[in-house]
């Protein structure tokens, strides 16, 4: 597929042009590596999806490249190109050296970061959402381990597994109807059946989020996700505590319970 996005300088296609070096992250149906793009002596990331594991979810591929090739903003995840090795798919990407919030939390800030950072973070994603949004996609999968952070302090959005297009067919259906995404973070329109959901299903999720930066992990998480979901549908939504919260500002309580309604 060759070179795609916004960038500056075109990556090959060719596989002996990367050295492959550590594993540094894995999910379901990919593995992501630390790679060196030798013409460059670029430190690069090589996300490996194993199309025999996906055969069944070939469109959520597509789409996810597809809309990484099309990307073209600061705070959003590009991919410089992608390419088919044996029965991998290689996506090429920026590498993020201090990797996710997910990752920071659980190495040094097991209680969550202080108002500042988190701050910082929030409105970096904000941008990223807000784009995304515009250009008509709902990322769907919001979540500190899909916010990642380079050494000099930048903020990306990441992962686009999951991201479904509002203009799906050129009939610009802005409500979607399939089931995706991580239990916690799941709106509660997106559980309803029949009931359909749009891009505010994001900001749900962010809201979300903005919590499990504040406490270390998301409401809920030390359930079984069937009770998660449950709980989501059923239960007023999470918020600050004002007892154990005393750190955050009335302005963090205020932006919090704003999001979550």
């Amino acid at each position: 597929m060759g070179r795609m996005g916004g960038n500056q300088r075109a990556y090959s296609a060719n596989p002996d042009d990367y050295k492959i070096l550590e594993e540094v992250g894995y999910g379901a149906k990919a593995v992501v590596y630390r790679a060196i793009y030798l013409p460059f002596n670029d430190v690069v990331a090589v996300k490996c999806l194993d199309l025999d594991r996906c055969n069944s979810n070939l469109d959520d591929i597509r789409r996810e490249v597809q809309t990484m090739s099309l990307i073209d903003h600061p705070n959003v995840i590009s991919a410089h190109c992608s390419f088919v090795v044996d029965r991998n798919l290689w996506v090429i990407m920026p590498f993020m050296a201090e990797g996710s919030c997910l990752h920071l939390m659980k190495i040094a800030y097991a209680d969550g970061f202080e108002e500042a950072a988190i701050a910082s973070i929030l409105k970096e994603t904000l941008k990223a959402l807000e784009y995304l949004h515009r250009q008509g996609h709902i990322h769907r999968d919001v979540k500190a381990g899909n916010i990642l952070l380079d050494s000099d302090g930048v903020v990306k959005l990441a992962d686009f597994g999951v991201t479904a297009c509002m203009f799906d067919s050129g009939d610009r259906q802005r409500s979607r109807n399939t089931f995706v995404g991580t239990p916690c973070w799941i709106a509660p329109e997106v559980l309803q059946p029949g009931s359909g959901y749009n891009s505010k299903a994001d900001i749900w999720s962010f809201g979300i989020t903005a919590l499990e930066l504040a406490h270390g992990h998301a409401p809920f998480s030390k359930y079984p996700p069937m009770k998660v979901l449950l709980m989501t549908i059923q239960n007023a939504p999470p918020g600050l505590d004002y007892d154990r919260d005393k750190k955050f500002s009335k302005v963090s309580e205020f932006f919090h319970s704003r999001l979550l309604t």
